[in-house]
């Protein structure tokens, strides 16, 4: 097998394996484009439903990584395996976001309070396409979100050597060379202007 040939496979093969990953940006980046018209429809809707509200004692450091600490509270509330990120909304005030592609939890901790409320996200399908943009994360501490993390890698590599085969195969077709070219200029151009401009 002759590297032209090899390089055609590798191009159909990797566009196979791709496709799903590229209809998901597609729509996901739709709706996303569109999320104002969206936020319309939903608008009347309630957004989250409360799960439950409890009593709760944990310390939380005034600085450093919250990461262990909201770890612990989402297992002491029974959310594990979960993509999950913290922040603090006041300095007596944990906000942990738990998500899925299914679902998200709201926990927020009242550390004066030492109160615990769990708040569920009812469910919407744009929010569920949109979580293929940023959902799973290496520094997670958690094989699933790992093994994403990895499977996007893979993608992502995938993307750039296909990219690379398809120049590949448009130049060696001298009588494509013309229009390829055009295409070619027209996508950079176009995606250039906009960079600058916006």
């Amino acid at each position: 097998m002759n590297f032209d040939l090899f390089n055609r496979r590798i191009h159909l093969y990797l566009g196979l394996f791709l496709m799903i990953f590229f209809l998901k940006y597609a729509v996901s980046g739709f709706l996303y484009n569109h999320n104002s018209a969206l936020n319309e429809y939903y608008k009347d809707k309630p957004q989250w439903t409360k799960r439950f509200e409890r009593q709760y004692e944990r310390p939380v450091p005034d600085n450093g990584n919250l990461l262990p600490v909201a770890a612990q509270i989402l297992k002491d509330a029974g959310i594990e395996n979960s993509a999950f990120g913290v922040y603090r909304a006041g300095k007596q005030q944990l906000n942990i976001n738990s998500h899925s592609f299914f679902s998200t939890t709201r926990v927020v901790y009242f550390i004066d309070r030492n109160l615990l409320l769990i708040e569920d996200k009812n469910f919407r399908w744009d929010h569920f396409i949109n979580k293929f943009h940023w959902l799973g994360r290496y520094q997670q501490d958690n094989f699933i979100c790992d093994a994403w993390a990895f499977m996007l890698d893979l993608v992502f590599i995938s993307i750039i050597i296909w990219v690379l085969s398809g120049i590949y195969m448009w130049w060696k077709i001298r009588k494509t060379r013309l229009w390829g070219s055009v295409a070619l200029g027209g996508g950079v151009v176009s995606f250039l202007i906009f960079v600058f401009l916006l």
